[in-house]
C-alpha cells in the first residue's frame, strides 16, 4: 500500500526543516572555528571553556540549549544567545519558503537563504575577530 501524496510532501517537508536546523547548527560551529583558525572536522564539538565533547543532547539543535538552560552540562558556562537564533533563523526561513511557495521551488529558497545566512554569520564573526 503506498502512502498519499499529502504525507510524503509533509514528511519531506519535515525533513527539509530539520535539515536546516542542522545546517544551522554547522554554521555556528563555522563561525565558532574559523576565526581562530581551527579546523571544521576535529577536533569533535566541544565546551570552550572545558573541553568537554558534547554529546547527543547538547548537539539537538535549539532543543540541546533549552535542556541545557543555555550552560554547559558540566562547567556551567553560559553559551551565547547567537547560537540557538541562528539554528531558530536557519528553520524559520525554510518553513516559511516551503509554505509560500510549496515543497520544490520552498526547498530551493530556503537553501539561498539559508547559504545566505551561513556567509553572513560567518562573514561577521571573522570581521569581529579580527578588529578585537
Amino acid at each position: 500500500m503506498r502512502a498519499p501524496e499529502g504525507v510524503i510532501a509533509v514528511a519531506s517537508m519535515a525533513y527539509l526543516v530539520m535539515v536546516a536546523l542542522l545546517v544551522g547548527s554547522f554554521i555556528n560551529m563555522a563561525a565558532d572555528r574559523l576565526p581562530r583558525g581551527e579546523s571544521l572536522v576535529r577536533p569533535r564539538s566541544h565546551c570552550r571553556s572545558c573541553g568537554r565533547v558534547l554529546n547527543l543532547v547538547d548537539l539537538i539543535p535549539l532543543a540541546g540549549y533549552l535542556i541545557r538552560g543555555g550552560r554547559c552540562a558540566s562547567c556551567g558556562a553560559a553559551i551565547g544567545p547567537s547560537s540557538p537564533a541562528v539554528e531558530a533563523l536557519c528553520g524559520s526561513l525554510m518553513v516559511g519558503a516551503l509554505g509560500l511557495l510549496g515543497p520544490i521551488r520552498g526547498a530551493v529558497v530556503g537553501v539561498l537563504a539559508i547559504l545566505v545566512v551561513g556567509v553572513a554569520t560567518v562573514a561577521l564573526s571573522m570581521a569581529r575577530a579580527r578588529s578585537g
